[in-house]
């Protein structure tokens, strides 16, 4: 399954907008305070979602769907449902990495939530893309050969069986991953292309800033 990324959910974090200005998608949607990043930033949105406590009022001149504040999740697991319940199968987000750490681990969170029910979901912020894979749901990054540069991979499950890494400096088959340790720190683009798998459970990948173009998920 090849990803165009149809969906874009915008928050209120850090905006890399040069990032988003050369991606396309077929729908936008401001996340509560993401609605103020995206037009600062000359963007518009086609729908607003959230409590807008951040936001601080009600956007007038998009479709909105409002959320009282005092609810059980995030604004932005929220909205990966909306895009998901609407049929969008690959979602990127911006906005919801740095700033409060609890927030940031609430939105990494929420991207493994989002590929155990099938979606292809990503991060895009700090001068990163993070990618959730789950067994469950895509299971299968494909990445472009590069001449440079480290990526991470991390066991967000309790463990990752089956986690293999072909392609990179350090080669992995079918090891396990616990989440309390730090092995999958910092492997390396050696100029051919990387494919990065989990059988059982779930990965957090950290990578360069990308462009979405060339992020390949399989089941």
């Amino acid at each position: 399954m090849n990803t165009g990324f149809e969906c874009a959910l915008v928050g209120a974090a850090s905006f890399d907008s040069a990032h988003f200005a050369k991606e396309r998608f077929d729908a936008v949607v401001a996340v509560d305070g993401g609605y103020a990043s995206l037009a600062d930033s000359g963007f518009s949105a086609d729908f607003a979602l959230g409590d807008f406590d951040s936001l601080g009022y009600v956007p007038c001149d998009v479709p909105v769907e409002r959320h009282p504040s005092m609810k059980d999740d995030s604004d932005t697991a929220l909205a990966l449902d909306w895009a998901r319940l609407r049929g969008y199968s690959s979602v990127a987000l911006y906005g919801v990495l740095g700033g409060r750490l609890d927030h940031t681990h609430a939105s990494i969170a929420a991207l493994v939530g989002a590929a155990r029910l099938g979606t292809c979901a990503v991060a895009v912020g700090e001068g990163c893309v993070v990618c959730a894979l789950s067994s469950a749901g895509c299971r299968v990054l494909e990445l472009p050969a590069a001449e440079s540069g480290t990526f991470s991979v991390f066991s967000f499950s309790d463990k990752a069986c089956g986690v293999c890494e072909t392609g990179a400096k350090y080669e992995v088959e079918d090891v396990e991953l616990a989440s309390d340790v730090t092995l999958g720190l910092s492997n390396e683009f050696v100029g051919r292309p990387v494919r990065i798998e989990v059988s059982s459970g779930d990965l957090i990948v950290y990578l360069p800033l990308l462009p979405l173009s060339s992020l390949k998920f399989r089941e």
